[in-house]
């Protein structure tokens, strides 16, 4: 369609020369995921590995500074921090010496969660510290029964059950 001619002349007023004209900004084409928010082609993000560092930094700080509860006693390293995907939770697996005193120093860190909480919030940058759950972790303790048993050469075949006692079997039990 042609422009219609004017009193001026041939060309609309509102039209500007092409030397004059701005160039149009660009929108950018709506991002479209399948499969739900991060897509299928989403790469995993490094902030859960790093929100776990900083606690974990943070509570070993807290606990080499001592807590004041009479349960908590003994030499408590943090051997893994496991946080949910949307980082509203932390798992803290602790390492307990001397063992027998891991049940009471436990319970004693879950009694502080909320304490070391604060202090985590205080002592990094994280916008949102998740919620901190301890959990006694026991794999050392499986792992140097393994050893023994390997040292030992299989000697005694003795099994170990879920709840860290042994079993020894014999070639008399009853089926």
């Amino acid at each position: 369609m042609k422009p219609t001619p004017n009193d001026e002349g041939s060309e609309p007023r509102s039209r500007k020369p092409e030397s004059l004209r701005k160039p149009e900004a660009r929108k950018p084409a709506p991002r479209v995921r399948a499969g739900g928010p991060l897509g299928p082609s989403a790469e995993p993000s490094d902030r859960p590995a790093q929100v776990a560092g900083e606690v974990r930094r943070a509570l070993q700080a807290e606990l080499a500074r001592g807590l004041n509860d009479p349960r908590v006693q003994g030499m408590i390293s943090i051997t893994e921090v496991v946080l949910t995907p949307d980082l509203a939770e932390a798992r803290v697996r602790v390492s307990v010496l001397p063992e027998d005193r891991a049940s009471l120093t436990l319970s004693g860190l879950r009694a502080a969660a909320g304490f070391l909480r604060r202090r985590v919030m205080d002592g990094t940058r994280i916008g949102r510290v998740p919620r901190i759950e301890f959990e006694l972790d026991d794999r050392m303790k499986r792992q140097a029964a393994l050893d023994a048993v390997i040292r030992d050469g299989g000697s005694g075949a003795q099994e170990t059950t879920a709840d860290g006692s042994a079993e020894g079997t014999s070639e008399n039990t009853t089926r």
